[in-house]
């Protein structure tokens, strides 16, 4: 896990990156049933349990990039988001020292 969040500093930290996080406690506007995709505004790909499907109506595309911005509105971005994965990795940490004193 540390590994990972090491890997989202260095990946937020690119100029071509604009990397968002949903903190814990921050409520969710709407309850994600499944992860999905866009792709340039052209089409969706959308992930199941049983496999993929890609969607390229627009009217589809649209209602996607509608919930992706609500996410985006709850989401923290730049320092803050740096600050926040620094925090995580701390917490991550002193989780491993709380079970190596038990």
């Amino acid at each position: 896990m540390l590994a990972q969040l090491d890997r989202l500093l260095a990946v937020e930290s690119l100029s071509t990156v604009r990397l968002g996080v949903i903190p814990w406690r921050r409520a969710v506007p709407v309850m994600p049933r499944h992860g999905f995709s866009l792709c340039d505004r052209e089409a969706v790909v959308v992930e199941t349990f049983r496999g993929e499907r890609v969607l390229a109506d627009s009217s589809d595309v649209t209602a996607y990039e509608g919930t992706f911005s609500r996410f985006e509105e709850a989401a923290t971005f730049g320092s803050d988001v740096r600050e926040l994965l620094l925090q995580v990795m701390k917490d991550f940490r002193a989780l491993g020292d709380d079970s190596a004193t038990r």
